[in-house]
Order: C-alpha cells, then structure tokens, then sequence
C-alpha cells in the first residue's frame, strides 16, 4: 500500500494521502485503475492559525505532525475490466502501484490489445499531455509487440499538440 484516499472530487477524480509515488504512476484503488496527475503538499490544518514559532515549537517536539501530507490527485481511467467506472473511490480506500504484469493483463481483455480510456484522457488532458505521453510509454515497455501503434498513437497526439501551436 502506498496511501489512502482523503477526498473524493468527482466520479473520475480523487485525491490520496501517499508517500513514494510520481506524476504519471498507474494506481489501482480497489478495482479502479487511475493515474497519478499532480502531487502537492498539505499544510496541517492548525498551521494556519499559528504564528511562526509556535509552528518551530510543535516542529522541535513533535515533527511527525508537523510536515503536513503528501497528496496525489488521480484521475480514474477505467475498472479492472477496462469498462467505466461505475463508482467512486471510497473515502480511506488503499492505493496501490500497479506492476507491469497487472498493468498489461489489465489491457489485454479476451487476447485483445485495448485502451478504451486513452480519448477521455486525452479530452482532460488537453493542456498538458505529458500525462497521456507518460502513459503511453509506460505502455510501450509492459507491451513490446504493441510498441509501433502506440508509437504511431503518440505520433499523432504530439502532431496534433504542435499544429495548435502558433509560429512566429
């Protein structure tokens, strides 16, 4: 286990409380598979009516308490099926990283390569698709013999995000 869910922001997105993760990890959260989108980190909630030594004080004595958390939003891609998730995450709900043999059973539903979330993800990820480009690499090394369509897949995602650039 490497955290549990704190807040749970919409049916495909939630934030965990975790310790060693990074942007673009495969999560699953019972039988939800997500991605880690962005890490930040929480102040205590007492941090904010307290004046700068009181926040040493508590430090010297009890530092455990005192460092806050370290949350992760994830975005829900899709069930262990490959279907929709027809749930949220349960508050408290463990996360875990998916391994490369999970993460390539997972995509390989009846001997048939499929990502049926990556449209969605690409749709939310508009801005920055680093996220989708992480995925897909991933992808690349847990599936070799699939490694040319995804190629072409990340082809076609990084032309389309160049063409909307403007050049000067």
């Amino acid at each position: 286990m490497i955290g549990r869910v704190v807040r749970v922001l919409s049916h495909s997105e939630f934030e965990a409380e975790v310790e060693d993760v990074a942007v673009g990890d495969i999560v699953l959260c019972g039988n939800l598979l997500a991605i880690v989108a962005s890490i930040h980190h929480e102040e205590p909630e007492y941090a904010k009516y307290l004046g700068e030594l009181d926040r040493e004080e508590i430090k010297l004595y009890m530092p455990d308490v005192s460092e806050g958390r370290k949350i992760a939003r994830c975005i829900t891609l899709c069930d262990v099926n490959l279907e929709e998730p027809k749930r949220a995450p349960k508050i408290g709900e463990e996360l875990k990283i998916v391994n490369d043999e999970t993460l390539r059973r997972i995509h390989y539903s009846n001997g048939e390569f499929r990502i049926p979330y990556l449209i969605p993800l690409i749709d939310r990820c508009r801005r920055d698709l680093s996220l989708v480009r992480s995925l897909l690499l991933r992808l690349m090394d847990v599936v070799p013999e699939e490694r040319e369509l995804l190629e072409i897949i990340l082809a076609e995602i990084e032309y389309s995000r160049m063409k909307g650039v403007e050049m000067r």
